[in-house]
């Protein structure tokens, strides 16, 4: 319980931790300040973020939970901390000498070495971040809050009134080429509840739907 409190924390605080030290990742720059916003999803982001919460939210670990107030935290970023964990998931396979095989970057996902990480890193760096809007949810009824809003119910001790609503924290979509992108959840019920998912997912269009083709979240591959 407590560890469930202390990394819905530091989420919402903006702190960035891990259970582990990263590996070591020199080609890494610091990242711009975001501060503009930007209005719009194009259509293709519409249809990942769309594609990904049907597959995700019919999956059984949401059984008997999406019929809960669904919460979306305004917040989505610009879509660099996504590649960001795909990053640290790269690297830490890595760091143990594995080489992979060609058949082994297409199972575990490994679509980018780190010269294309560096790449990509430097064009989103400085992009600007997106609010989620409740008309960006096609197929769910969803509230947004804004992040003030939801560490307001912390600071004022009413986090219990969020205990039976389905809080999700989606980063917005990151398009490596026309076929393949990135996408982050983290979600839980209520503020005191147990983690239901928290991962970054590579998103695949396959006979114009997007799917999820591999999982990083922490090192760890799904």
């Amino acid at each position: 319980m407590k560890y469930s409190i202390f990394t819905l924390l530091m989420i919402i605080f903006g702190s960035c931790t891990s259970k582990k030290n990263a590996p070591t990742i020199k080609e890494t720059q610091p990242l711009t300040q975001l501060k503009s916003i930007v209005d719009t999803l194009t259509i293709e982001e519409s249809n990942i973020i769309n594609d990904f919460l049907d597959f995700e939210l019919a999956s059984e670990r949401y059984k008997n939970k999406t019929n809960n107030e669904i919460i979306v935290i305004e917040n989505a970023g610009n879509g660099i901390k996504n590649l960001l964990a795909y990053e640290y998931s790269y690297r830490d396979f890595h760091s143990y000498g594995n080489k992979a095989t060609a058949e082994d970057n297409e199972r575990l996902g490994w679509i980018l070495d780190t010269i294309q990480i560096k790449e990509l890193k430097n064009k989103y760096s400085d992009k600007n971040e997106y609010h989620w809007k409740s008309s960006d949810i096609k197929n769910y009824k969803v509230s947004i809050m804004q992040d003030d809003t939801l560490r307001n119910y912390f600071k004022k001790d009413r986090f219990l009134e969020l205990s039976e609503k389905l809080i999700l924290f989606i980063k917005k979509p990151l398009m490596i080429n026309k076929n393949n992108a990135f996408i982050s959840i983290y979600s839980r019920v209520g503020f005191l509840g147990v983690n239901i998912d928290n991962y970054t997912a590579l998103m695949k269009k396959t006979n114009g739907k997007w799917k999820t083709e591999a999982t990083y979240w922490d090192g760890s591959i799904e």
